[in-house]
């Protein structure tokens, strides 16, 4: 491809205008990133970048761009004013007084200036009312019914202004409120989207449609709302509230960390951003931070049995077993019939390898009519069940119920997989599967498009990469062992085999160093730089960062593992970073890889990829990609291990893995399965038994369904041919 000159520059620019303004936002930014490297000095460039991200409900990256803009065009007011709009929603005190510092250089008039700088400390949580179909004291009116409880009151007076008076975007949004709490979703929902259709920047309307859907459980519809609605009223609590929620359900913690302290700075009492910060924290394995919103809720209210196992977790995550132990039996006695206290304790003592006390506390709750989709799950995964279990005929006569609900329906689904492919049942198995994953890609789809435009972004980043680079920059005093691949590789028994020498404590996924990495490289990147623009300083901090990190989360440890699976994306800037710490990649055959996270429910909003066969195809080949570019670029910084090789010969592959490694010999990696730690994956009865290959080649059961898989695979690097 010919290089890129500034003879292009106005085709570029239409082109990504066309692209913003035909939905696609990612695609601009890139095309106006690459714009930016040829014209740095054209101000409207930052400019449109940072409308992007408002539009998007991301000030914080608006606010680079504007930034820069007003840098670029310091006299130019539309781009001030853009600047104090981001400046008002990212709320950030920092960025606020270098945002003032800067406009106190420009050359503006002084009441210019003024009402920009007074822009900045805005703190809009509500839409100007501009309804003229009634008066303020009638809308006060309704808004004290609503406040008082008098919903059905309320529902009437709102119903009968609009049939009086016409439509109005005031009147619908209060009309759905009072209707959404009369339990009348669908009346709701239909009063939200007049409210829309009349105005369509209404915040109010915005945000309370984006809440109902979300108590929908209908996460996808619901985030565009709640996007569109921060951008219209950025401090408003239900926004930042239900956004926070939003982000932890779909497993983006520090996003849903990110508005939750932001509504906690308005309120800092607010009961339920606590204990969605709390989850939040937990997502992170941030224990500490989790444990102080749990014990200001239990200041605020005395500790109900949801805030009592939520404990349990932090204090686990902590190292405190005895305290966990503790917590999660007064959670027990608490609210013995709390749903999320019975799947918590069952998970903790699981991942303990306790499984017939997991399985107790799981079929009590059932006795006592606790009843979900996720208990029948977790006791199939415990353990095998007999076709005759009083539990199996249960889950079969919840399964044909025509009202069961969809999430209820998924879990279940996973379950009955599990018992059926115990039984030899292949297809009723597939049955149960197949409508599982059906019902989680349509409740969380995949963006296919965007992992590979992420390839292709940091392929180009790293364009400039110098091996010799490795050893001479980053923080030397780690040497962390990173496991990666794709799930149900074997990441998880190679990590227990590492675990078993005395020298190596498991980390298990850790999840640091990746987000560490992405929010460098994105400075670095929305400035038009690469991976060579990177200084030393900036690989030692990472790595020092990575060690601070470690040790809060695994305190004490000398040499961890860390087995995160996405380490495999980012692995020349781990050499970069901490160019004494290793990187073990597993490989699998692949039907048999792809088949196993086919059938797995997984954590929501991880591994999306999951649930349809041609999403898989496609992250296996983005995944040997990956791999393909590391080996060209530095062959010698990754190991990869066949998974087959390993159970085939575990001697001989453990004492390659131990001497790539740089750890000498001990009995104990063959004997992995009688190390006592904690599990955390999917993985966590497997690890407890030793080598077995009775997992090689299952996908063959079921060859003719996954047909299109096995089709997609073909040609594909690491495919065996039959």
């Amino acid at each position: 491809m010919l290089p890129l000159n500034s003879n292009q520059i106005p085709a570029m620019f239409n082109r990504a205008m066309g692209l913003a303004r035909g939905g696609k936002p990612r695609e601009a930014l890139d095309l106006f990133a690459q714009i930016s490297k040829l014209a740095p000095k054209r101000a409207e460039i930052p400019f449109h970048m940072g409308q992007i991200h408002m539009q998007a409900g991301r000030p914080k990256d608006a606010s680079h761009f504007l930034a820069r803009a007003a840098q670029l065009a310091p006299t130019e007011l539309k781009v001030w004013q853009a600047y104090a709009a981001a400046i008002a929603a990212y709320g950030d005190d920092t960025a606020r007084k270098e945002a003032k510092a800067q406009l106190k250089a420009a050359n503006l008039g002084q009441r210019d200036r003024k009402a920009i700088a007074k822009a900045m400390d805005a703190v809009q949580t509500s839409t100007a009312r501009v309804s003229t179909k009634v008066t303020t004291a009638e809308i006060d009116r309704l808004v004290a019914q609503i406040n008082a409880g008098k919903m059905a009151e309320a529902e009437a007076q709102a119903r009968q202004l609009i049939a009086t008076r016409g439509g109005s975007e005031i009147l619908s949004t209060i009309h759905g409120a009072a209707l959404a709490s009369l339990g009348r979703t669908a009346e709701a929902e239909t009063a939200f989207r007049s409210a829309l259709t009349i105005d369509p920047d209404y915040g109010e309307a915005a945000a309370q449609l984006g809440q109902l859907l979300l108590a929908s459980g209908r996460h996808q519809e619901a985030k565009p709302l709640l996007l569109h609605a921060r951008r219209l009223i950025p401090h408003n609590p239900i926004v930042l509230g239900n956004l926070g929620k939003l982000y932890q359900d779909l497993g983006s913690p520090y996003e849903a960390v990110d508005c939750l302290d932001r509504l906690l700075k308005q309120d800092p009492d607010n009961r339920l951003a606590l204990m969605t910060r709390a989850q939040a924290h937990l997502s992170l394995e941030n224990a500490a931070a989790a444990l102080a919103d749990l014990d200001h809720l239990e200041r605020l209210a005395p500790p109900t049995g949801e805030t009592l196992a939520l404990g349990a977790v932090a204090r686990k995550l902590a190292g405190d077993a005895d305290a966990a132990h503790e917590r999660i039996k007064a959670a027990l006695e608490a609210d013995p019939n709390n749903l999320r206290v019975v799947t918590i304790a069952a998970n903790i003592l699981q991942q303990e390898g306790a499984m017939e006390a997991a399985d107790t506390v799981l079929r009590d709750a059932l006795a006592r009519d606790v009843r979900s989709g996720a208990i029948y799950r977790m006791i199939a995964h415990g353990k095998k069940l007999a076709a005759d279990d009083p539990v199996v005929t249960e889950m079969k006569n919840l399964w044909l119920r025509d009202d069961l609900p969809d999430d209820g329906r998924m879990d279940l689904g996973y379950g009955l997989l599990k018992v059926m492919e115990d039984l030899g049942d292949d297809d009723q198995a597939w049955h149960y599967l197949s409508r599982a994953n059906e019902i989680m890609a349509k409740r969380h789809p995949y963006d296919r498009a965007k992992a590979q435009r992420d390839f292709d972004k940091l392929k180009a980043f790293l364009d400039g990469f110098d091996k010799r680079q490795i050893g001479k920059v980053g923080y030397q005093d780690n040497q962390t062992i990173f496991v990666t691949g794709l799930p149900r590789s074997g990441t998880t028994l190679v990590e227990q085999i590492l675990a078993s020498h005395s020298t190596i404590t498991g980390g298990d996924e850790l999840s640091i160093l990746h987000p560490l990495v992405f929010r460098s490289v994105a400075r670095t990147d929305r400035d038009g730089g690469t991976v060579a623009d990177m200084t030393p300083d900036q690989f030692e901090t990472l790595g020092r960062d990575y060690q601070a990190a470690i040790d809060v989360r695994v305190p004490g440890a000398g040499r961890i593992t860390d087995k995160t699976i996405s380490t495999y994306q980012i692995a020349p800037l781990a050499w970069l970073a901490l160019p004494n710490a290793k990187i073990v990649a597993l490989r699998r055959d692949p039907r048999d890889n792809l088949w196993s996270m086919f059938k797995n429910r997984f954590v929501t909003g991880l591994h999306l990829y999951t649930y349809t066969q041609s999403d898989l195809v496609e992250t296996y080949r983005l995944f040997t990609q990956y791999l393909a570019l590391w080996q060209e670029m530095a062959p010698d910084r990754i190991y990869e291990l066949e998974y087959e090789a390993l159970v085939a010969n575990p001697e001989r592959e453990v004492r390659k893995l131990l001497e790539f490694c740089d750890l000498e010999w001990e009995d104990a990696c063959l004997d992995f399965h009688k190390t006592d730690r904690d599990v955390k994956t999917l993985s966590l009865a497997q690890v407890r038994q030793p080598l077995y290959s009775s997992s090689i080649g299952k996908w063959r059961r079921y060859e003719n369904q996954l047909s299109e898989m096995i089709d997609g695979l073909k040609g594909l690097d690491g495919v065996p041919e039959e």
